[in-house]
């Protein structure tokens, strides 16, 4: 009788703990649902929470209390979520425990002593809005081309198609248009009470809508590198006889005629950045190019960044306009938050893009390195988080 009585008390018991945690988790659900999409604004997304949990219809009297709503940031690589910093993310905790003095209430378990149990369930929502870039247009971004964008991982290895990811999504404070056969392997966040057209046959697998706060992307100061730069270790080039420098009186960096030529690692300043006429640019370490002027490349130039790691070779630019138009591949990154930029041709990027205005008018690919750090810029980047 006594062993029967066990397996009764294991039997009832453990499927009203099992029922009471169901509806918990319910409830925890609800609450962090309806609570994400109140952010930024803390307290009323707190507000929302407890609210819905009070009218959450539950018959095992579920408890949320103001501490149990808690705000924090979720990093979806590594599936955890940290209290306070940047925040994304609201955790809503559901609970009857003795603490709070209502736990659960045990049946036939009273005859060996135990009359209670405490069972508690959490909910983790993500405002997915507030992700941003790595393909970035602060006013607007319009891909009416035919490009592709995905995402890998260096850090795993070189991009392969087979295994690519869908992190390579678009970003601005504007309006986002995309149209043709485009395909964006990523979210599309327009601004504030601005919306994400898609026309034609393009594709956007990610999320789309409108962000509820605006980008805090600095602008280039290049006071630093005007006064220190690498200009003067840049090598000559040869020309008949003789030998000259591709950066001319006025600070302009031209690379043209066939010419190939290595830029040694290192912080540049420029005027206008050009490169045409099918010449090669070989990028052979860490690289910063800080541009006042305009980037053009175009004329089927090549530029290899032998390294493959995007990070080493950054244009800095503080205006003017930047035209990429290629069928060679790049590996690097353009932050340029007061530059119109235009991607033209077939040629794949490995990297981000960051301009005041984004134009994806060719057939290429743009693939995000999801290992891509850059000095003050984060990729994909989160409003508030560029420093």
């Amino acid at each position: 009788m006594t062993g029967l009585l066990v397996m009764v008390a294991f039997a009832v018991d453990v499927g009203y703990i099992v029922h009471v945690r169901t509806e918990l988790q319910r409830t925890a659900d609800a609450c962090a649902m309806a609570a994400v999409m109140y952010l930024p604004s803390q307290s009323d997304a707190s507000a929302v929470a407890l609210s819905t949990a009070a009218q959450n219809p539950s018959g095992v009297g579920v408890l949320v209390a103001p501490s149990d709503v808690e705000f924090g940031f979720w990093d979806r690589d590594t599936a955890s979520f940290v209290v306070g910093g940047s925040v994304n993310a609201v955790r809503v905790t559901a609970r009857r425990t003795e603490a709070t003095g209502n736990p659960v209430t045990l049946f036939f378990a009273k005859i060996m002593g135990q009359t209670t149990t405490d069972v508690t369930a959490n909910a983790i929502a993500m405002y997915d809005n507030e992700l941003c870039g790595p393909l970035i247009g602060i006013d607007s971004v319009s891909v009416p081309g035919t490009p592709l964008t995905d995402s890998y991982d260096s850090s795993d290895g070189p991009y392969d198609p087979l295994t690519a990811g869908e992190r390579a999504g678009l970003c601005s404070d504007g309006p986002i248009t995309v149209g043709g056969a485009a395909e964006v392997h990523g979210s599309a966040r327009a601004g504030m009470g601005y919306d994400v057209t898609v026309n034609g046959g393009a594709l956007i697998t990610g999320g789309t809508g409108s962000r509820l706060r605006p980008l805090s992307l600095p602008l280039v100061d290049a006071s630093a590198a005007a006064a220190s730069n690498n200009n003067d270790d840049a090598p000559l080039i040869p020309q008949g006889n003789s030998f000259i420098s591709p950066i001319d009186a006025d600070g302009n960096f031209l690379l043209d005629g066939h010419k190939t030529y290595t830029l040694p690692p290192g912080t540049y300043y420029f005027n206008d950045f050009t490169l045409e006429g099918q010449s090669v640019l070989n990028i052979t370490g860490k690289t910063v190019i800080y541009i006042t002027g305009n980037l053009r490349r175009a004329g089927g130039t090549e530029v290899i960044n032998s390294t493959q790691i995007a990070s080493n070779l950054q244009f800095q630019m503080t205006g003017g306009t930047a035209e990429i138009t290629s069928n060679n591949d790049f590996y690097g990154v353009i932050y340029a938050p007061n530059t119109d930029i235009t991607l033209d041709g077939s040629a794949d990027l490995y990297g981000g893009v960051v301009g005041k205005t984004l134009s994806m008018t060719g057939n290429g690919q743009a693939h995000y390195d999801e290992a891509l750090i850059v000095d003050g810029i984060e990729f994909p980047t989160r409003t508030g988080m560029v420093n």
